[in-house]
């Protein structure tokens, strides 16, 4: 029996990622952001709530590090989540390295892409930036021996909305394109 619960998002849970800048008086800002996805093979979508200070640096500076966390990185993230920069400084809160487009990436994050804002589509709430791919960064200790992201190493943290949960990534269940091969009804 299927039960009607209106039009919320159910496509939860999400990549939790840490998104950096440098605002215009060259401070690092750090967010936590959850509501991102891919919109093809060389960019991602990142929706930003407007009432967030990490908008106005995304719109000017157009340019923002993508860094993927881990569970060891997670209460550090969730902090940068809860507070506004506004009125904390989250400059010191991770260890960086300034990247080949002028964003902090997070030294300890096992993947970091660094990003162009390329368009931005407004809601009432919230800016969906457009972001093009211009680099990614992958420790070497993520990556199986044909050079491939090993998400069984990686566990990244994922985000769940309708009881605010983070959850590390499950074990793998199959292998795409290959499964339904015997498929037969």
């Amino acid at each position: 029996m299927w039960k009607n619960l209106g039009p919320i998002v159910a496509l939860y849970p999400t990549p939790t990622v840490i998104v950096g800048m440098i605002d215009e008086y060259e401070k690092v800002n750090w967010i936590n952001i959850a509501h991102i996805g891919i919109i093809g093979n060389d960019s991602i979508l990142l929706s930003v709530h407007k009432n967030h200070f990490s908008n106005e640096i995304i719109k000017d500076k157009l340019a923002v590090s993508v860094n993927i966390i881990t569970e060891d990185m997670l209460e550090a993230a969730d902090f940068v989540g809860i507070v506004s920069g506004r009125k904390v400084d989250k400059s010191n809160i991770f260890d960086y390295t300034i990247g080949i487009r002028n964003v902090p990436m997070i030294n300890i994050s096992p993947i970091v892409m660094e990003c162009e804002v390329t368009d931005n589509y407004e809601t009432k709430e919230h800016n969906q930036y457009i972001l093009k791919i211009r680099h990614t960064h992958i420790k070497s200790e993520v990556l199986d021996s044909e050079g491939n992201i090993n998400y069984d190493i990686l566990k990244p943290i994922l985000f769940e909305m309708p009881t605010k949960s983070y959850y590390k990534l499950g074990e793998k269940v199959g292998k795409c394109w290959k499964l339904g091969e015997n498929f037969s009804k």
